[in-house]
């Protein structure tokens, strides 16, 4: 088990030998610029973050096996996607893609477990959120209420910030460099 930095646990698995025997799925992750550029510039957004990600994914029963680790007095496996497999967000982003066709691009914008749901006129927000509920009930898709953030003018959204005119720095990404002290001497450089 390994604490996480919001305090809760992971279990954590060694899946060497099992990403070793997988193909490389080669599907490319959505061009995070591109995100940004398409929802920058509403009047409303709202981020939605989706819970445990690929734990929402079921195995193929007969893949469990393939994911079984022991402890001191028994052996477990998988029926959900684990965390460390190869794979795994890529098959995430899939199926975010094929859930989200409808909207994706044009009210929703994702990558991996976040979500953003733009709109450009406020009176259609509330019909492009229920919209997107709609999807994730038929899916199950199951969201983290703890990062959920509805019917903003400005947030952060895959590093950057987003408002009504467009991008802003985001101020947490740039406060490292902004503090850092000046080097002293050639190794420091």
């Amino acid at each position: 088990m390994v604490k996480k930095s919001n305090g809760k646990w992971r279990m954590c698995v060694d899946f060497t030998d099992l990403n070793n025997a997988c193909p490389k799925d080669s599907s490319p992750l959505p061009n995070i610029d591109a995100l940004v550029d398409s929802a920058s510039g509403c009047t409303l957004l709202s981020f939605l973050y989706a819970y445990s990600r690929y734990n929402q994914i079921k195995m193929h029963s007969q893949d469990e096996d393939k994911t079984t680790f022991m402890e001191e007095t028994s052996n477990y496996c998988y029926k959900v996607m684990p965390f460390g497999l190869k794979n795994t967000d890529a098959t995430y982003q899939r199926l975010i893609d094929k859930i989200l066709v409808s909207m994706m691009g044009r009210k929703v914008q994702a990558y991996m477990d976040g979500m953003v749901v733009t709109s450009v006129e406020e009176v259609r927000h509330q019909e492009d959120l229920a919209e997107l509920f709609v999807i994730i009930n038929k899916y199950q898709l199951k969201l983290n209420p703890e990062k959920c953030v509805f019917g903003v003018k400005a947030g952060k959204f895959l590093g950057f910030l987003l408002i009504e005119r467009g991008t802003e720095t985001n101020p947490d990404k740039c406060e490292a460099i902004q503090n850092m002290r000046s080097p002293n001497n050639v190794k420091e450089v």
